[in-house]
């Protein structure tokens, strides 16, 4: 037999599994009873109804089985229950404690189930099941208690309303389990988009502002690349090719966020960073300055197989710059402009183990720090630039 042909098994849902266990455990108690009634019933009423009662549940749970849906299912067996509790009410003679613990069971589970307009359905089933009860019993009401009958039914009453309450508890329980599952999902969610983007654009995005893009008047933008990286790719081969870049840029990535300096992106061997942007600050040529300097150190620390330290340059550029969210698949917080495009410039004119700074930034820089005159250098497309070596910090007197 193909094993295509062989029908998957229909999966039961939980509401049929707990509702079938109340049923049968409710139901049960009543055909109890039934058992005990002493009036003059004939015996064939009596034990129909035990039968039935017995039975009832085991037909309902079939029937759930083989629904297209959980919620059809139920709301049938729901139907089905308001039926039957009209049928009790003729059988049961009308007995006060019985009938108030049937009516009370059957409007709390349709009410909590389906609410009010499913309670409307299941009246008009309780009525049918009155008249299809007087058509079997005839119509007798009893007006005398009897203690067992009452003590049983009180108790009916009384553990189906505990598990509806355990049912509940569970559904609130399952409520509160979805909702840290949410909160946490949302955190972690939070924490991958921080590994991507800016802080201070994760709400803009999470809001559903389209397009994300700012003009900032006044950066510093950094750009560094490692000196012969392409032969030192082909020496390493691309596993300790990435194993060298990683362990590089995780410092970089250190040293970025102790200075308030926001890492754009990786290409390659070049590391683009920017201080000003996306939040604003007065001193970013200082983090900038000090950033670089820092990485001077970091990258003489991350040694190559043959046991050299990686030289890296490093160029400054301050001015205006543009930027935004791009893309709309891996889409990624980007800057752009002629800072940017300068910067590059810069640190190609750069020199191993040392950093280039462009005359503008040299500008904002010269008071805090130690600056020797590089000389004026061409820069493709921009033309000629003076420009400065940055080599550290101005002691403080």
């Amino acid at each position: 037999m193909n094993s295509a042909s062989v029908a998957t098994p229909r999966k039961i849902s939980r509401n049929a599994v707990l509702n079938y266990r109340m049923r049968t455990f409710g139901l049960t108690l009543w055909a109890l009873m039934f058992a005990v009634i002493s009036d003059d019933y004939p015996g064939w009423q009596r034990w129909l109804m035990i039968g039935l009662t017995l039975a009832w549940p085991h037909v309902l749970f079939q029937i759930a089985r083989r629904a297209s849906s959980g919620y059809r299912a139920e709301s049938f067996n729901i139907l089905a229950d308001n039926f039957l509790s009209g049928l009790l009410y003729v059988a049961l003679e009308f007995r006060v404690w019985p009938v108030a613990g049937i009516l009370l069971l059957v409007t709390l589970n349709t009410v909590t189930f389906g609410a009010w307009r499913l309670q409307i359905r299941a009246l008009g089933m309780m009525g049918a099941g009155l008249l299809v009860g007087l058509l079997l019993f005839g119509f007798r009401v009893h007006l005398e208690t009897e203690p067992l009958l009452i003590a049983i039914s009180f108790l009916a009453a009384y553990l189906y309303v505990l598990f509806i309450g355990v049912a509940i508890f569970r559904v609130r329980q399952g409520s509160r389990e979805a909702r840290q599952a949410l909160q946490t999902e949302k955190e972690n969610s939070h924490q991958l988009l921080l590994k991507v983007f800016p802080q201070a654009v994760i709400p803009r995005l999470s809001a559903g502002e389209n397009p994300i893009a700012d003009e900032f008047a006044d950066v510093t933008v950094l750009f560094s690349d490692i000196v012969g990286y392409t032969p030192l790719a082909e020496r390493l081969g691309p596993k300790k090719t990435v194993m060298l870049l990683n362990e590089l840029y995780k410092r970089f990535d250190q040293i970025a966020a102790e200075h308030g300096v926001e890492k754009i992106e990786t290409v390659g061997d070049g590391y683009l960073a920017v201080a000003g942007a996306p939040v604003r600050n007065d001193d970013h040529p200082e983090c900038a300055a000090a950033m670089a300097l820092a990485m001077i150190e970091a990258a003489r620390q991350v040694l190559v197989a043959n046991g050299e330290p990686v030289q890296i340059r490093i160029g400054l550029h301050t001015g205006p710059i543009f930027a935004g969210v791009i893309g709309e698949h891996r889409f990624h917080y980007a800057i752009f402009g002629e800072t940017v495009n300068v910067a590059s410039r810069v640190q190609s004119h750069s020199q191993p183990g040392r950093i280039l700074v462009s005359d503008t930034a040299y500008k904002r820089l010269r008071d805090s720090f130690r600056m020797e005159e590089c000389g004026s250098v061409e820069l493709k497309g921009h033309g000629s630039m003076r420009t400065y070596w940055l080599s550290g910090a101005t002691p403080v007197k």
